[in-house]
This record gives structure tokens, sequence and C-alpha cells, in this order.
């Protein structure tokens, strides 16, 4: 039995099937439209990740307080990833089926709710018999809630964008995760010194429920809008249907209808299919060895940044107490802001000069692996020096970047009309490298008194593999 549950599936539930349907149309975005969405769901990922740093910045002083060696540390930032990756299972296809416009503000005020109050939860856990496994709770449950962003932000680019706009927009669109680390990096090192750590997780919070806001705002008046055209359109047909001189009379042929084999405006086409309700063929997929590919440099990736992500303020604190947090907190993600904003826009252009897509994919993901390669292995050689090491890990951050042009935006490749779904399985293969290898980093460093080289030098030759994997057998193409 398939661990995935298909559009069709979800159909058979009561709370699915009573939905109406009409709100989750595939009518392609406007200029203006596009550009507004867009916008929304840069600022969107920038507080989905503020929330997620909060509490790699905070680590360090949360560990002291509440007494966690590298062990705890690494359980407690590792199980978020726990619930996220559960979630990838099933949020594509919710997405797909319903519409990412119902999913995202329940999820969103979820998870911003969780994050508000997490020190207030944590400082509870301590009450008790068993805190271990409140904090476990709440990081999982916060894991849960912001499992089904990603995935909704797919499918509803995958539906209201054309196939030259789906990729560009997606990967402007994950660019803003890397913003909102320098935000919650820069903000949250001044708030940490000055206010503690609690108050990073209150000014993200209220950031975030900010958003769930603004996004139900948008979705309420573009579907105002859209009922109001549906509406003009309707009075208008019963019009030219009542007039006794009108041509429509006078005519056996029915009424012309949009095909349901393809849905375009503007000169675009949405999907070649246009039938998400369809089960999606994960036998062909999975048996694609192109979609392994992926996956393994999907996952390779994912661990590098996700151990940077994760163990980088413990690094800096470890290794150059003196250090200015500030300073190591936002300057490596500042690079990679500007290269995951460009890296799009440079394989579009690729593509424009006559490169295939499967070259432009190829190129960037393994200038991504290879220059992170590069970086983990030269810290792990070099001695200790903390403008060097700076660096470096910003170097890894910016060539990180190249990644929205390459594998991150192979959803959209591989399946057109069942986007939001694979990108789920993709998310999932990235969330495990997040509670295997934060975890496995920690329990590195306890076993060998805080050697952060083994980390490194384990992480940098997992991106030669993933690098050498996508190399040879990734594309662009569709698969299903």
């Amino acid at each position: 039995m398939s661990i995935f549950l298909r559009p069709d599936q979800l159909q058979k539930i009561p709370l699915f099937r009573r939905l109406d349907h009409s709100f989750s149309s595939r009518r392609v975005w406007s200029r203006s439209e596009s550009k507004l969405w867009t916008a929304n769901f840069f600022l969107g990922t920038c507080v989905l990740y503020a929330s997620r740093v909060a509490l790699p910045i905070c680590a360090v002083a949360m560990a002291q307080e509440y007494g966690w060696n590298k062990t705890d540390s690494g359980t407690i930032l590792s199980c978020f990833f726990w619930g996220y990756a559960f979630t990838q299972l099933i949020a594509g296809s919710c997405a797909d089926l319903v519409g990412g416009e119902r999913i995202l503000p329940v999820s969103t005020l979820v998870w911003s709710l969780l994050t508000l109050c997490t020190p207030q939860l944590f400082d509870i856990a301590y009450w008790t018999n068993s805190p271990l496994l409140v904090l476990l709770f709440v990081r999982v449950s916060t894991g849960v809630g912001q499992g089904f962003h990603l995935p909704s932000m797919a499918s509803m680019i995958s539906r209201h964008l054309t196939a030259s706009e789906k990729g560009r927009v997606f990967g402007i669109c994950l660019a803003g995760s890397h913003l909102g680390t320098v935000v919650a990096g820069g903000v949250g090192s001044v708030l940490l010194e000055w206010f503690g750590w609690r108050s990073l997780f209150h000014f993200v919070g209220i950031l975030s429920i900010l958003w769930c806001l603004m996004f139900n705002f948008l979705s309420k008046d573009v579907m105002f809008v859209r009922q109001r055209r549906r509406r003009v359109i309707f009075d208008s047909s019963a019009k030219v249907a009542n007039c006794p001189n009108s041509e429509a009379k006078k005519t056996d042929s029915p009424p012309m209808t949009p095909s349901p084999a393809t849905t375009a405006t503007n000169g675009g086409t949405v999907s070649e299919t246009g039938n998400e309700s369809a089960a999606v063929p994960w036998g062909k997929l999975f048996r694609h060895p192109s979609f392994w590919a992926a996956s393994c440099a999907q996952y390779c990736g994912a661990n590098a940044y996700f151990t940077m992500f994760s163990w980088l303020p413990s690094y800096f604190s470890d290794n150059f107490p003196h250090a200015k947090p500030y300073i190591y907190n936002v300057v490596p993600s500042m690079a990679i802001v500007v290269t995951s904003l460009l890296s799009p826009l440079v394989a579009s252009r690729m593509m424009a000069k006559g490169r295939s897509v499967t070259f432009a994919r190829r190129c960037m993901e393994c200038c991504s692996l290879l220059g992170m390669a590069l970086c983990f292995l030269s810290v792990s050689l070099l001695p200790d020096s903390f403008s060097a090491s700076l660096a470096l890990f910003t170097l890894a951050m910016a060539v990180r970047g190249f990644h929205h042009g390459g594998v991150a935006v192979n959803p959209t490749d591989f399946a057109p009309n069942h986007t939001g779904s694979v990108f789920g399985v993709f998310n999932a293969f990235a969330a495990i490298t997040g509670f295997i290898g934060v975890y496995v980093a920690g329990w590195i460093l306890q076993m060998t008194n805080n050697h952060w080289g083994v980390v490194f030098i384990c992480t940098g030759v997992q991106c030669v593999v993933g690098a050498v994997a996508y190399g040879f057998k990734g594309t662009g193409k569709r698969i299903i």
C-alpha cells in the first residue's frame, strides 16, 4: 500500500469532497497579479525561515539556561524535521486537490502561534517530569505546521503561471527563505544581546501572524475579483441568450469552452492536461533514474545547508567566543540572498540563449554542490581563523544559492500537473537530512569532544556524491 495519498483517495474523504473547487482554478495570473503573488510568497518564505532559524540562533543561550549538551541540542534542533518530513507525504496532494489558498492560512496560523509561544512552552516543559518530551512535541508540531507551506506555494504557482514563468518565479519565492535568515540573524543577534533569547521568538511570531493576515486578505480579494468577473460573464451571456435577434439562437453549435487539455492566456500554457484530480503516476516517477539523481542531489545539498543553518552559530561561538554574533549570523546568509535571486534568472538566460533545460539544471546544481564541498573541506584543513572561516562559509552559502536554478525547480519540470505532490516528496528528502544530518552532527561533536573537522569532511564528501549523481543522470525534462 502506498504511503502517499492520491488526489482521488483524498476526494473520498467527506471534508475534501464537500469543498468547492472553483477557487482552485487554473486561470493564469495577469502580470500585475503575478508580481503581487510573487512578492507575497517571497515575504511568506521570509517569515517561514525566520521562524525556523530562531532556535539555532538562540541554541547556545538556551543550552546554557536549560543545561543541554551537544546531543541534547542536536536532538531538539533536528526534531523539528520529524514532523516536517512526515507532512510532506500529504501536503502536496492536499494542495493539488483543494488549493494552497485554503491550506496556507490555517497551517501558517498554527506554526506562528507555536513560534510566538515557544519560550513559555519551553518554560512549562521544565515544570513537568518529562521536559524533553514536551520540548520534542512543541518542535515536531511546529514542523508539521510549516510542512504545508512550500508544497502549497508550489501548487499555486504551478496552477496559475505559464510553463516559461514557473521556474523563475518559484526560484525567486524560495529566495525569500534566505532573506528571512538574514533578518532573524541580524535582528535576533541584537534582541538576544539586549532583551534575551525569548524576545526573538516573540518578534518572529508576531511577524508571521501579520503575514498570515496579509495572505488571507489577498486571497479573499482575488476570490472576490474572480467571482465578480464570473458574474459579469454570466450576465453578458444571459443578455445575449435573451436577445431575440441574437445570432446565438441561429446556430446549433455548442458554446465555446476552454479545452481541458490546455488552459492558456497571454500566449502561455499552464498545463498540458489540466487534470490534478487524476492519480499521480508514482510508479513511473519512481522508476525513472533522473528522479533518484535529483533526490540524491537534493538530499546531499540539503544536508550541507541544514548543517550550516543549524550549527554555524554554535561553531563560531565555540571556536571564536569573542566574535560578534551579528556578523556570523548575518554575513553568510546575505550572500545566499543575492545568489538565490540571481540563479533562476541565470538559468532562464541560459535557456533563452538556446541551452537545454537539462544543461541549465545540471550546471547550476553541480556548481552549487561542488562549491560547497570545496568550502567544507577547506575549513576542515585550514588552521582556526575567524576571517578565513567566515569567508569560506559565506562562499559556501553563496554557491548554495545556485540550487534555486537547479534541483529546487525540478518538480515543475518533472510533473507540471502534479507539482505540489512531487515537490512534497522532494522536500521530504531534504527534511530527512534535517533530522538525521543535524542530529548526527551533534552526536559526532559529543563523541569527538567538539571536533568540527570531522563534521565538515563528512558533509563535503556527501556534496561530491550528489554532484556526481546529478551530473550524470539529472534532467530538466518532463517525466509524468
